[in-house]
């Protein structure tokens, strides 16, 4: 093993940018100098068919505590992206695998690898359903959450909760108050099914208790389409919310409108947008950029150094509804993450990319994911790179102008502050007042995720909220 402490920055910097990790099979307790997994679990062959489509590590041959530790220790040592580099631990001393490959990533740059439930993975991502509340949570002040947005479907959304409300407690607590033992108890883990007391305060001054049961919604990834006039240019605003796979049939319906209303500039608001797959990004790109680059490389997916020859490229296609724009403004913030962030460097060695807001969460890696006895193994497989080989984002990608989320107004109101400074930079090209400014967001610790960490588990963002430093 390579002593991490010796690990330089520009090191790991060529790896993500020239290597490759591909999924063998693979379980075991212990580790061979080279690496590789010894133990319980076979390992297989990789195919060198198409990166996405090879195979994983075979399932354990039990669901037993001690086959599943070796199952989590042998895809950290194969196909991880920083494999040579994970530290060794006495498996026997967990008790279960999230807190086990919580302490097998390679800090600071996997902030990342998780396990998952692989049912509801499944449902969020293949059928876009959700098991939850709806929400997305924002730190306004010391002593002030409130409501980012709230999905239509939700169950929120059917008791009326808007984006600007005030969350005062659930079941009589505040939520900065809470433990994570809280809100685990008072809004279910799992399949839980809960029914929690929410308190909330409108900006009008109107209070309400209200009694919210957990429950499976269709969420819809695209909370805003339309057109506004702004001077001479017809502006799109697109608030887009997750890359699911459900989620291009709504951007086909968002950009056929755009075309039909003659759009000729984009703001694409990725503020609230952790990520997702990488096929609806590149959709998303080529909608975007449109016909004239088809072909040109949008990202280059590359592994850890033992898989190299599965590196791919992901290439911009002929989209329809595409509106072949020169310029894309992106409101971006610390959950700006991912295949988000993608969207913002494979765009940029083609047309300008201007973002307003704050810095990304700095994300610029991926996995496909693994599932065995119910569990999803998420850990960071390869990194990718725009066309120009730019992708070393890891502490984020830097906003070109400030713009701060108040949740005042609704997405999509004009006169929203972040929505409001793309028109204003598209009508005068300049970043105003605060010119080249950039506003820092973090998050903040609202469940077992530490304060500045960004969790890549969409089921986990309703107990994790973001810090507004613009609101009142």
């Amino acid at each position: 093993m390579v002593n991490k402490s010796h690990f330089q920055l520009n090191t790991i910097a060529l790896l993500l940018c020239s290597s490759l990790a591909a999924c063998t099979s693979g379980g075991g307790g212990s580790s061979d100098e080279s690496g590789g997994a010894i133990g319980s679990t076979t390992l297989q062959a990789l195919s060198t068919e198409a990166a996405l489509e090879r195979q994983y590590p075979l399932d354990p041959i039990n669901c037993s505590l001690p086959e599943m530790r070796n199952w989590v220790e042998a895809n950290m040592l194969d196909y991880y992206l920083f494999y040579d580099q994970v530290p060794i631990v006495n498996l026997q001393d967990y008790d279960d695998v999230e807190t086990l490959v919580d302490d097998l990533r390679v800090l600071p740059f996997d902030r990342f690898t998780y396990i998952s439930d692989a049912a509801a993975s499944s449902a969020l991502f293949e059928e876009g359903k959700l098991l939850g509340y709806g929400w997305k949570l924002l730190r306004t002040s010391a002593s002030d959450v409130r409501m980012g947005f709230v999905y239509p479907q939700s169950p929120l959304a059917e008791q009326n909760v808007k984006r600007g409300d005030y969350l005062l407690a659930i079941n009589g607590v505040h939520p900065l108050d809470m433990s994570s033992a809280q809100w685990d108890e008072f809004l279910g883990t799992g399949e839980e099914i809960k029914s929690p007391v929410f308190t909330i305060l409108n900006p009008q001054g109107e209070q309400r208790n209200l009694t919210v049961t957990r429950s499976e919604f269709n969420l819809d990834t695209v909370l805003d389409a339309q057109v506004l006039a702004n001077g001479p240019s017809n502006v799109a605003y697109l608030a887009f919310t997750q890359f699911l796979e459900t989620s291009n049939q709504e951007l086909e319906q968002a950009f056929s409108l755009f075309r039909e209303q003659n759009a000729n500039e984009l703001i694409l608001d990725l503020r609230y947008n952790s990520g997702g797959r990488i096929s609806v990004a590149n959709n998303l790109a080529s909608k975007i950029a449109g016909s004239a680059y088809a072909g040109q490389n949008f990202a280059e997916i590359s592994f850890n150094d033992k898989f190299s020859e599965d590196n791919i490229p992901y290439a911009l296609t002929a989209a329809s509804n595409s509106l072949g724009l020169d310029r894309v403004v992106v409101l971006s913030s610390a959950s700006t993450c991912s295949a988000s962030e993608m969207i913002i460097n494979g765009l940029k060695p083609f047309i300008d990319v201007v973002q307003l807001g704050g810095t990304s969460c700095g994300k610029p890696y991926g996995s496909a994911p693994d599932q065995a006895c119910g569990k999803q193994m998420n850990a960071l497989q390869f990194s990718f790179v725009n066309a120009n080989g730019v992708g070393d984002y890891y502490e984020g990608i830097a906003a070109d102008c400030a713009a701060v989320d108040t949740t005042d107004f609704e997405l999509g109101d004009s006169q929203e502050g972040m929505l409001r400074a793309g028109l204003d930079y598209i009508s005068s090209g300049t970043c105003g007042i605060n010119a080249n400014a950039n506003v820092e967001t973090a998050r903040s610790a609202a469940s077992r995720t530490a304060a500045g960490v960004q969790t890549d588990d969409p089921l986990q963002e309703e107990k994790v909220m973001q810090w507004s430093a613009g609101s009142k």
